[in-house]
């Protein structure tokens, strides 16, 4: 194990199977040092700049590595049980829109085929209305039909929609986890997981088995769903809801935010409030109406300035330009390769 190549699944894993190391810090590791070994035997000073001095400590124990390392082997073994893939961030088939994410997850637990470039995240509220169920079966059978792959969350409400949708409208979607793939939450959506898999989608998730989809690990997926997509969809969401957690990300990332605005009696709902401020409110009003701060805010009103933050879509006549908007920054991808946006790039929405 000690000569293991630290970029590889095994590698990541056996670093993060250390005492103190996490995953950013596994990562860093790996790009400074190719072999485990290289790091057992690095002088403390060469490692000061990367780990903490009880890290270093831990790393010199004399069983530490190949106590980690048959921890390693035992989720990789489980894994191969699973029919499960541990892809490392250096492999050539981690996903190209999470390599331009500065806080990429480093492995990932992927079962199925892998996502296209062509992905949308289509997420929303888990207590849809009418209206939330009329527009997710709308926009992403409109979606299908140009096809794009449908990214969500497997959660009840918007997220089990939305898979449902693309499944019925035949076309492919991807399921990012809060937890460990060997167990499906919620287990109502079980059935669901095995027909994502059936046609061709895949569920993915940055946890180790037998990690619970705690609240933390449920706002680190959102970053996922957003990162894994060229857009990503509001169908139905307060001004509040935990969908909110996955809009910051998308602006944060530099990725097009689409929203159906609400008319009528939909527009006084409560579940509809969140996206009458994205759709209608210039970026001051709405960063002070989810109390947008730090870097989130200062990005809101660099980008956007008096424009709303999400591109409306009041009827079904604004899908074709809808369609344009996301060929165009799909072009523009391809061209970059998703290379990271600085936090001061302007994100045009015409």
């Amino acid at each position: 194990m000690i000569s293991t190549d630290t970029r590889t699944a095994a590698g990541i894993l056996t670093l993060t199977a250390l005492r103190g190391i996490g995953p950013a810090t596994a990562e860093r590791l790996a790009e400074r040092f190719q072999l485990l070994a290289a790091i057992a035997d690095a002088e403390p000073a060469k490692l000061r700049s990367l780990v903490s001095a009880s890290v270093i400590e831990s790393l010199h124990e004399p069983t530490a590595l190949a106590n980690a390392g048959e921890k390693a082997q035992r989720v990789l073994d489980e894994a191969d049980r699973r029919g499960v893939r541990v892809l490392s961030v250096f492999d050539q088939d981690y996903p190209t829109a999470l390599r331009s994410l500065h806080d990429r997850p480093p492995v990932l637990f992927v079962k199925g085929k892998l996502p296209p470039l062509r992905s949308v995240a289509c997420i929303g509220t888990r207590e849809p209305s009418e209206f939330g169920e009329i527009v997710s079966d709308r926009i992403v059978g409109t979606l299908v039909g140009a096809n794009w792959a449908i990214v969500s969350g497997l959660a009840v409400g918007v997220d089990t929609l939305s898979h449902q949708a693309a499944l019925r409208h035949r076309g492919r979607t991807i399921a990012v986890m809060a937890g460990g793939l060997d167990g499906i939450y919620p287990r109502q959506n079980a059935k669901l997981a095995d027909e994502i898999l059936e046609r061709d989608g895949m569920l993915v998730s940055e946890q180790p088995f037998g990690v619970p989809p705690s609240p933390r690990n449920l706002v680190q997926r959102d970053r996922l769903q957003s990162g894994l997509s060229i857009a990503t969809f509001v169908m139905q969401t307060d001004i509040k809801g935990g969908s909110m957690h996955t809009v910051r990300f998308t602006v944060q990332q530099d990725r097009l935010l689409f929203a159906p605005v609400p008319q009528g009696r939909h527009a006084a709902e409560p579940k509809s409030q969140g996206i009458l401020g994205m759709t209608q409110l210039p970026a001051m009003r709405f960063a002070d109406a989810v109390r947008a701060e730090g870097d989130y805010r200062r990005i809101l009103l660099e980008r956007f300035r008096d424009k709303p933050v999400a591109v409306p879509l009041a009827s079904r006549e604004d899908y074709a330009s809808m369609l344009e908007l996301l060929e165009t920054r799909l072009s523009g991808v391809e061209q970059s390769e998703l290379r990271p946006a600085s936090a001061s790039t302007q994100m045009s929405m015409l």
